[in-house]
């Protein structure tokens, strides 16, 4: 670090549009968001580079994977299965919603 050096960096933060120490603007996030619910996979991922938009289909991923839980409200019927993924290694057991058939 040279302390003699004039040259000073500053940022100003815009309410609404910059946050603290982020890479991206929440407008942005908000739309790979939406390309990475809509796309996924391959096509998800090329869209944002046609667009000149910077994200990669890891940051896609990322993105989904923030995405919070739909809510699931009351569960009627519960299902319950166990099973083995390998034999004598892996169990696991699944819980299922039997009205609606979701996990």
């Amino acid at each position: 670090m040279n302390t003699d050096c004039r040259a000073k960096t500053f940022a100003e933060h815009v309410d609404g549009l910059t946050v603290k120490r982020s890479q991206r603007t929440d407008q942005l996030t908000a739309m790979l968001t939406r390309i990475a619910v809509a796309l996924a996979g391959p096509a998800g991922a090329r869209l944002p580079a046609q667009l000149g938009l910077p994200g990669s289909r890891d940051t896609l991923l990322r993105l989904v994977r923030a995405l919070p839980d739909p809510p699931v409200g009351a569960i009627a019927v519960l299902g319950v299965d166990d099973f083995a993924v390998k034999r004598y290694r892996r169990y696991a057991t699944l819980l299922l919603d039997m009205a609606t058939h979701r996990r």
